[in-house]
């Protein structure tokens, strides 16, 4: 299965390779399980996101972050 990967931090698809970032879905980076894995557990307070491509295929671009609505931690 691959993945892609959003950045909520650049609002641009991860590039291919890991090289910077693409605006068109078309020209996003193509990533298995295991390398979207350490890409979105690296990422500094959850700013990418890996998505199932079929996933990103049928919804397109993420509009919230996962954790976005969860307000402040007391």
């Amino acid at each position: 299965m691959e993945y892609v990967i959003w950045s909520f931090k650049h609002d641009l698809w991860w590039g291919p390779d890991h090289r910077g970032y693409a605006a068109d879905f078309t020209d996003a980076g193509r990533y298995t399980a295991a390398e979207a894995g350490r890409i979105v557990t690296q990422a500094i307070l959850l700013e990418s996101v890996a998505i199932i491509l079929p996933i990103a295929e049928k919804h397109g671009t993420p509009i919230h972050h996962p954790y976005g609505s969860m307000g402040a931690i007391r």
